[in-house]
């Protein structure tokens, strides 16, 4: 398989699952402001839409969005740890993929396009703090370990990587405790360090 991601990107979460299943896979780095591949390559050839991440599962065969791809990857898990086969408990999995791609993803975005101004900046601000508050309050009613369960999956790794920019964006995850405890417990993990590593994000 071959990844094609941008480092920090919402490409990490796919890297961090890969990483997870053990499986032999390629990166390669896209950059998404001339939508080239590291050796030059027109990204749009590879995946018309243009941006990560995008799984080559075969030459010519691509599978993209973050709600697709991690629930594909995470179900090679041998021990089936990362996502139940079937039922509800996959079914939740599903839930919260798509809420974080939908909503918290969206948030986040918005301060990745055109400069804000102040009032824009605010009004961002508090949508994120908005989906947070939530996801933050759904951690806190839950005994799981995890978002679903208590086994790592596909929906820790997204939200890890979403909170992660908060740092870029100059907003304070401080008033989330349950959500930065949950995260901590992902950074920790071996794939997300080699991971993160690859990407350089972290020495």
């Amino acid at each position: 398989m071959k990844l094609y991601y941008s480092p920090g990107a919402c490409s990490l979460a796919s890297h961090i699952i890969l990483n997870e299943i053990n499986v032999d896979f390629d990166l390669v780095r896209v950059d998404l402001k001339t939508h080239k591949t590291e050796k030059g390559a027109d990204y749009y050839e590879i995946n018309p839409k243009g941006y990560v991440p995008a799984l080559e599962i075969n030459p010519g065969l691509i599978l993209t969005e973050n709600v697709a791809i991690l629930p594909f990857l995470a179900q090679h898990d041998p021990k089936q740890d990362l996502i139940p086969p079937s039922g509800l408990g996959r079914a939740k999995v599903l839930e919260w993929l798509g809420y974080l791609n939908s909503e918290l993803h969206d948030a986040y975005a918005v301060f990745f396009g055109a400069p804000l101004n102040d009032d824009a900046k605010a009004k961002g601000y508090a949508e994120v703090d908005r989906l947070l508050s939530y996801i933050d309050n759904a951690i806190g009613e839950s005994d799981n370990d995890y978002l679903v369960d208590d086994n790592f999956g596909p929906a820790d790794a997204y939200l890890f990587v979403l909170t992660n920019w908060s740092k870029a964006i100059g907003h304070d995850l401080t008033p989330y405790a349950n959500i930065n405890a949950l995260c901590k417990k992902v950074a920790e993990r071996q794939s997300v360090q080699i991971a993160m590593r690859d990407e350089g994000l972290i020495p």
